[in-house]
Order: C-alpha cells, then sequence, then structure tokens
C-alpha cells in the first residue's frame, strides 16, 4: 500500500465514523441496519475481488519465472516484447481507489450518490457496487486498462523473478505427520547391522591393543643383597658330568638262588609322558671296586651300631633283618604272619606293575587301578615306591626286584639339582602340578634322601654315596637355625609332619656313614620341647598351633626315640597311654608313624596294637583286577586326596613290613633288645 492511498484511507475512514454517528442520531434504526446489510455486501464482492487478484498475480510469477529461465538462450528482443505484453496485465493497489467518505473499498450508497457528480481525487476512480457482479466485471476490466505502462530493463526484471522465486519458496511449509515425530525403536537385528562396521572397528583396535601390549615386556631391577644362607640355595644348577647308572653287577652261575629277573618291567597301560629333567645326573668319583658289598658290610650299614647289655638276646642282636632269615626270625617274634608276607609280596608286585618304562613312579600314574592322586611329582612317588622294596632287602644287586629298584635309584641319582646348600630332590623341577604353592617338597627331599641313605647303606655302592652325602647336606643346610624344626621352605620354622620325615633321613644317613653335625639332633629336640602341649605325652603340629592330635603325638614320640629318650624319659610313657587307648587310625600316615613307635614299645599295648592293625590291613587289600595287591585310600586326608593309591600302597606294605624293617630302638622291660645310638 502506497503512503498517499493509506493517508486517503484514514481520512475517508474518520469522516465516514463521524458521518455514522450522526446518521444514529438523525436516521431511524431500520435504515441503520439496511445500511450496515449492504456494507456487508460490499464486504463480501471485495473479498472476491481481491481473490481474483491474487490469482492474476500467481499466474504472472510462473510466467515471469519461464521467461527467467528463457533469458539464457532465446532472443532478447522477443523476451522485451513478451515481458510488456505481461506488464500491461499486472494489477497495482491504484487500481483500487477509495472516495472520499469510504472506508478503503467498501462504500455506501449515499457516498456513491454524492461523489456520482464529483471526483475530487484525480487519480483514483470509483469503486462500482459491489451489488453488482457485473458492474465488478467491468470495474476489473476498466482497472486493466487503465493501468500504466511502463518499461523496464532486462537486469531489472531478472532480478524481480528471481526474487519471485524466493520468495515463493519461503512460502512452503511442511507439515510432519505425528506417527513421523514419535521415535521408532530398532531391533537387534537392525542395530547390529546400523553399527556392524562400528563394532567390526572396535573389536580390531581392541586386538591391536592387546597384542602390542603383549610385545612390551617391563623390566625393572632392583639390587638387593642377598643373605648368604638364602642364597645357598639357589636354583641354578652347577654343570656336572654324566654318572654311570646303577646297574647290578654281573654274577657268576649258582651264585643267585632265587628266580631271576630277565624280562622288562611291566608298562603300566595308562602312563603319563616323562617329566622333563631339569638337571643332569650326579657328578660321581670314579669306583676303583666293582665287588659287591658283603653280607657283613650290608648289616653294618643296614643298623646302628648297639649297645647290648649282658642279658642281650644274641640271635635278635646279631641278625641281619633285611635277609630272608633275618626277617623270619623277627617277624616271629614281634607279631608277623605268612599273610602279613603275602600281602607285602603282593604289594610289591603291584608297585613294580605301575613303575614307568623309565623308571620312575608318579603318584597319577596308577594304570587301570584307579584312585590317581591329585598332584604330579614323579621324585616323591619314586622315592616312596622304593622304600617298601628296600624294606624287603630288595637292591639293585639282590632279591628279585633289582631291575625296578635299579631303575629307581638311577632316577633319583639324577633328577635332582645341585645347589651350593647341596643336592635339592624336593621335586620343585616339575612343572605340571596343579598346586600353585605346593607344600610337599621337604616331604619327598625327606623321603628321597632316606631312600639313598638305605640303599647306600645297604649296598656300600659308591655311586649312590655323592647323592646321599649331598641330599643329607641340604637337609642340614635347610634346617631352621631358630627352631630347629624343618617346614615347607628352607629354614622356615618348623613342623611336626615335616619335620619326623628328615629326621628318619638323617638317621638312616649316620647309620649308612654320613657324618651328621650333633648340633642338628639337638636343635631337632629343641623344637620337640617348643611344640610339646603340657607334659602330659600331648604334642600339637607347630608352635604357634599347639592343639593336641594322636598323629602328631605319634611322630614327635618317635623322633624322641631316634634322639635316645629310655623309656621313662620325659613324657614317654604318657604319650604311648594315649596311643594305646586310641588304637590304631583310619588315616595310613599317622598309623605308618604311630605303629613305628608302638613297635618300639613292645609289650602288651604293642600286642594290642599290632592284632587290630595287622589283621585289618590284609582284608583291606585288593585281591583281583588291576589293583590287586593294592590298597585304595581309606579318607578323604590331604596326603590320600594327592598321593591316591600309590601312597597309600606305600604306607600299608611298609607298616607291614614294621616287625623287620629296623631294630627296636628302644631296650625292654627286662634290658633283652638292644637300644640304638
Amino acid at each position: 500500500m502506497k503512503p498517499e492511498f493509506a493517508k486517503v484511507s484514514r481520512v475517508a475512514v474518520m469522516s465516514r465514523a463521524s458521518e455514522i454517528r450522526s446518521s444514529i442520531g438523525s436516521d431511524s434504526r431500520e435504515e441503520f441496519a439496511q445500511d450496515l446489510r449492504h456494507r456487508a455486501r460490499q464486504a463480501a464482492a471485495a473479498s472476491v475481488h481481491h481473490a481474483q487478484l491474487a490469482q492474476q498475480y500467481m499466474d504472472l510469477s510462473l510466467k515471469f519465472d519461464h521467461l527467467a529461465e528463457q533469458s539464457a538462450s532465446a532472443d532478447i528482443a522477443q523476451l522485451r516484447q513478451t515481458l510488456a505484453s505481461l506488464d500491461a496485465c499486472v494489477p497495482t493497489p491504484s487500481a483500487i481507489s477509495v472516495t472520499p467518505g469510504s472506508v478503503g473499498p467498501f462504500v455506501t450508497a449515499s457516498t456513491a450518490k454524492s461523489s456520482s457528480g464529483t471526483n475530487t481525487n484525480a487519480e483514483s476512480s470509483t469503486v462500482p457496487d459491489l451489488r453488482d457482479t457485473d458492474g465488478q466485471r467491468n470495474s476489473i476490466a476498466d482497472d486493466t486498462s487503465v493501468r500504466r505502462r511502463r518499461r523496464i530493463s532486462t537486469r531489472r526484471f531478472v532480478e524481480r523473478v528471481r526474487y519471485a522465486k524466493r520468495a515463493a519458496s519461503r512460502r512452503i511449509r511442511v507439515r510432519a505427520r505425528k506417527s513421523d515425530l514419535r521415535p521408532k525403536q530398532r531391533t537387534a537385528a537392525e542395530e547390529l547391522t546400523k553399527g556392524g562396521t562400528s563394532i567390526v572397528t572396535t573389536l580390531g583396535l581392541f586386538a591391536l591393543s592387546l597384542f602390542i601390549l603383549r610385545t612390551i615386556s617391563w623390566q625393572l631391577e632392583e639390587i638387593v643383597p642377598l643373605n648368604p644362607i638364602v642364597a645357598a640355595f639357589a636354583t641354578d644348577a652347577e654343570p656336572v658330568e654324566q654318572a654311570q647308572p646303577v646297574e647290578p653287577p654281573e654274577e657268576e652261575l649258582g651264585d643267585q638262588t632265587e628266580q631271576k629277573i630277565e624280562e622288562p618291567v611291566e608298562k603300566p597301560e595308562e602312563a603319563p609322558s616323562e617329566p622333563v629333567s631339569a638337571q643332569k645326573p650326579m657328578e660321581e668319583p670314579v669306583v676303583a671296586e666293582t665287588e659287591s658289598a658283603s653280607d657283613a658290610e650290608m648289616t653294618e650299614a643296614s643298623e646302628p651300631e648297639t649297645e647290648v647289655s649282658a642279658a642281650t638276646d644274641v640271635t635278635t642282636a646279631s641278625v641281619n633283618n633285611r635277609s630272608d632269615a633275618g626277617r623270619k626270625v623277627l617277624l616271629q617274634k614281634y607279631g608277623g604272619s605268612q599273610a602279613s608276607e603275602s600281602a607285602v609280596r603282593q604289594g610289591l608286585e603291584w608297585m613294580a606293575s605301575v613303575q614307568h618304562a623309565q623308571g620312575w613312579w608318579d603318584f597319577g600314574s596308577v594304570g587301570p587301578s584307579g584312585n590317581a592322586g591329585t598332584i604330579n611329582n614323579p621324585i616323591g612317588g619314586t622315592a616312596y615306591a622304593l622304600l617298601p622294596f628296600l624294606a624287603a632287602g630288595h637292591t639293585h644287586r639282590e632279591g628279585d626286584y633289582r631291575k625296578p629298584v635299579a631303575a629307581g635309584l638311577n632316577y633319583l641319582t639324577s633328577i635332582g639339582i645341585s645347589v651350593p646348600a647341596g643336592y635339592d630332590l624336593r621335586g620343585m623341577v616339575n612343572k605340571q602340578s596343579e598346586d600353585k604353592a605346593p607344600n610337599e617338597a621337604y616331604y619327598t627331599h625327606g623321603a628321597a634322601t632316606l631312600a639313598l641313605c638305605e640303599a647306600y647303606g645297604m649296598t656300600k655302592d659308591r655311586r649312590l654315596k655323592k647323592a646321599a652325602e649331598e641330599a643329607v647336606r641340604f637337609i642340614v643346610n635347610s634346617q631352621d637355625p631358630r627352631g630347629g624344626g624343618w617346614r615347607y621352605n628352607p629354614q622356615e620354622a618348623g613342623s611336626t609332619s615335616v619335620t619326623v620325615v628328615q629326621l628318619m633321613a638323617l638317621m638312616a644317613g649316620k647309620k649308612s656313614g654320613i657324618n651328621v653335625p650333633d648340633s642338628v639332633f639337638k636343635g631337632v629336640m629343641h623344637y620337640l620341647d617348643s611344640v610339646q602341649v603340657d607334659g602330659e605325652g600331648r604334642y600339637g603340629y607347630e608352635i604357634q598351633k599347639k592343639q593336641y592330635t594322636g598323629a602328631r603325638t605319634a611322630m614327635a614320640l618317635l623322633c624322641r626315640m631316634y634322639l635316645g629318650w629310655e623309656r621313662d624319659d620325659g613324657d614317654m610313657r604318657a604319650g604311648i597311654a594315649l596311643l594305646d587307648k586310641a588304637g590304631p587310625y583310619e588315616n595310613l600316615y599317622s598309623s605308618y608313624f604311630a605303629t613305628q613307635v608302638m613297635r618300639n614299645w613292645g609289650g602288651d599295648e604293642w600286642d594290642r596294637w599290632n592284632s587290630r592293625l595287622r589283621d585289618d590291613l590284609i582284608a583291606r587289600q585288593a585281591t583281583q583286577g588291576p589293583a590287586k595287591g593294592s590298597w585304595k585310600p581309606r579318607t578323604g586326608a590331604i596326603h590320600a586326596k594327592q598321593g591316591g593309591r600309590l601312597l597309600t600302597t606305600s604306607l600299608a606294605i611298609m607298616t607291614l613290613e614294621v616287625y623287620y624293617r629296623y631294630k627296636p630302638l628302644l631296650s625292654d622291660e627286662a634290658g633283652t633288645i638292644p637300644k640304638s645310638q
């Protein structure tokens, strides 16, 4: 709307408003209502008129847009001619004139009459009465014809077209449906499809990061001075030369009265792979003589020196307890039987049947017999398997099982590790054990040392001496210098069950001629005093755990006997009374030590103990199938689970060999039994 047009409209509105106010007072209400209805009809006609104008403008906009698209290629003169014809059709606001006294295009009948004769505005024309449709059309035609035509430049024309296109584009509105505005949830498959690339990329980067971190190794070195005592137990092996294997010497015809074993040891059906050896065999001195030891040497080595009283039983004192004749004498004297000896022979046969072809035994390798142990420790398995053979007089030089015994001894002399502290047979070279912190280390070393010392003492084979001596030295260096015992690690505060095994090995070494310092035995006695509970025969597991158990008491009393206690020393009698009252244990590991104590004590207590234990063991031995001759674990104790059928059978056989394995350590009430030193 132009400014002058707006000004005229305001003046017309104000004048018309004053006329309406005056007419309300002078004219009747009927005339006033008729005038308002007339104006309503005019307003309706004007709306139709303006709608037609809007349509004309839209048509012109499309034509201008079409000309703009042709301006790049068509003739410019022809385009100007077409533009001129279009300009003639463009309606302008001036085509709608407002007469004085009218409100915009709305006029009253009285106003139209008063203005019909005189036209005061030169630039405007009277708007036809909207009540007449034909007059309306004529008015539109007149407006079109009287429009002023003017020429515009091509540049202005193009700008107009571009402006019209932008204006038309701004008028476009897009209304979104409600369904489009709702969030749409994707399924898991769609989610994986959409994000598959991201997931693969993430996993690839993660795997690459792990690979890079795996290749990076952090090494932090801290120089700490080593304690000289701890450094002596370093596991670095010293280079040694290959030792000669322990094999039986050639025999002349007629020397061997028993059947000679020519076939190799029976291989178990389910034998595990050979354990990896971390050490070469021990270096041995050159043997100048190859003759076997005499019976007198064997007797002297297998038994301690004795002080015999005047009333000593000469037959018992002079007999070789591990010879055929000696075993028969001691069996009859101390309560053995043919049935017990038969059980021992069957047990040894089963032991030989589960030996590995390369000479070792293992707790977890028992073939189809079942009840295999849970730990893999071939050093411990070999040691506990050899001890029953040696107790029955079978060595690598004599007996029915020379080849199995020779193979086992050769394994023990080659599998250990030479360290500054001695010959380490703890079995730590084994890497297959599931036990993350194995506590069988010194049980294994003590049993292996005991086997080497007994074999050396029985045969005096110098090829065994080096290994036996160094294994004993390792025990001596491992003793707790403060408490006097042994446990799981070198020089750790001791426990009774580990200490008794080390002491038995040291005593076997001393009997065979290996030097053991007296201070070691004094330290053991000090340890036993520290775990004594009440002075009434009760002993505990360690100094921090002094709760009484019958098994620990039996182990402690056996140590006291080895160290020289007599019947009336300390609380010996009180401890024997406790064991006699409890009777043999279901736990064969505890019964193994308690049986030795009661056998050394003798008397009625031993008779009661032996009658209950011997027949029970014989009855529980397997008599058929692959397990024939063996014993299955009887309890759920830790040693029974770890050692399984192999350890249980070894303990059962040695318990039935108690009659002749060692000579009594105490003199009897009448002084007829020698006392060992």
